[in-house]
C-alpha cells in the first residue's frame, strides 16, 4: 500500500473580475483549487472547488494527489 501524496500548490492567480483564485498543483496531478469570493445579500461567501482537465469535480472535499509519473492501476 503506498502512503497519500500532499498537494503541493502553487502560486496563487487572482482573477478578480471573475470573483476567484486558482492554484494548480505542482506534483503534476493536474487539479486546481479555485477559491470563489461572492457577496451575498451583504455577507460575503467563500467555497472551494477542485477541477481536473477542465470539468468540476463534483462531491468530492480534496481529492487524493495522483501525480503524473505514478503507474496507471
Amino acid at each position: 500500500m503506498t502512503a497519500r501524496k500532499n498537494h503541493r500548490w502553487g502560486d496563487k492567480q487572482e482573477f478578480p473580475l471573475a470573483h476567484k483564485s486558482e492554484r494548480s498543483c505542482l506534483n503534476g496531478c493536474g487539479i486546481t483549487k479555485v477559491t470563489r469570493h461572492e457577496t451575498e445579500g451583504g455577507r460575503d461567501i467563500y467555497w472551494t472547488e477542485f477541477w481536473r482537465r477542465g470539468e468540476r469535480m463534483h462531491g468530492i472535499r480534496t481529492p487524493l494527489c495522483e501525480s503524473a509519473e505514478a503507474p496507471a492501476a
